[in-house]
């Protein structure tokens, strides 16, 4: 997400030439400790909040955002110190002041960096982060919040056309085999995301047709192995008076008791059965969003 994001603005001109026009301007306040000085005194006098302004940073996720919105929040007390003599030459003021169309950019962008951020800081949250995610979250920011409007500027719509763009290929949407990556497959067993309305009707029974295919090749599996180490226990030998004798663990004997009363397909489960497991799985109501996919 943050590459996106990244690349995005870098292949954005207008944006690139803003962002390193408004980090040549943090970076003239956060190293002159007069013009630093000012600033607080102007936003005393304005009643602005007594915020220091953000320094954009390529290692740092959603700092371009940051530096965007506090900029945008201490616009008049910026403009205020730059138009003082007694504190910036006009020569310092001339290079550094930041046209108009910078400042409306910077404003009109604002919601989409907004939530690309929250798009990021869900994404790679310390806890209960869940790559289950990373599906429903990319296709709601590709067809939700990413969709131009009418009142987008035109240098909006096509910042949000090349995140798109960016998002999709990364995550490779348009992908015959999306249905059967990891993360597709760990979206459809969170019962938060189970009912996949984020996809298209036709993708979403593809989606379930994959996921009843998988939990069907991980249960023959796991019916092999266990066929296979029993048999393991049971072909055991040790010496009893000069001559091998079967070995009859404790654990073996009671399975073997039980498949004779009950029967040795008595536990085995038909495909039949995983398709009624995942039916009644995804009847079941989904849980609240904000709730963890493990509990």
């Amino acid at each position: 997400m943050r590459r996106t994001k990244r690349s995005a603005v870098w292949s954005h001109f207008t944006l690139v030439n803003d962002n390193r026009a408004a980090s040549r301007l943090v970076q003239h306040f956060n190293h002159s400790s007069l013009a630093n000085i000012a600033l607080k005194a102007k936003q005393q006098q304005m009643q602005l909040p007594s915020h220091k302004l953000i320094q954009s940073c390529k290692t740092r996720w959603n700092s371009v955002s940051e530096m965007f919105n506090r900029l945008t929040e201490q616009r008049w007390a910026v403009s205020a110190v730059l138009s003082d003599r007694t504190v910036t030459k006009l020569s310092d003021a001339r290079t550094l002041e930041l046209r108009d169309e910078y400042w409306q950019l910077m404003e009109d962008v604002a919601p989409v960096l907004e939530t690309l951020k929250c798009a990021t800081t869900v994404m790679s949250a310390e806890t209960e982060v869940s790559v289950s995610d990373t599906y429903p979250i990319t296709f709601s920011l590709i067809n939700v919040h990413l969709k131009t409007d009418e009142e987008d500027t035109s240098k909006v719509g096509e910042f949000k056309s090349r995140v798109c763009t960016s998002l999709s290929e990364r995550v490779k949407i348009a992908s015959d085999d999306l249905m059967s990556t990891p993360p597709m497959i760990a979206t459809m067993l969170d019962p938060r995301h189970k009912h996949l309305g984020f996809l298209t009707p036709p993708r979403r029974v593809t989606a379930h047709a994959k996921l009843l295919e998988v939990l069907a090749e991980t249960e023959a599996e796991a019916e092999c192995k266990s066929s296979t180490s029993a048999d393991a226990i049971g072909g055991q030998q040790e010496l009893v008076g000069g001559r091998a004798v079967p070995v009859q663990a404790g654990g073996l004997q009671r399975r073997s008791a039980y498949a004779l009363l009950m029967g040795e397909n008595y536990t085995t489960r038909s495909t039949d059965d995983v398709e009624k497991e995942v039916d009644s799985f995804l009847k079941d109501p989904p849980p609240l969003l904000d709730s963890s996919p493990t509990t």
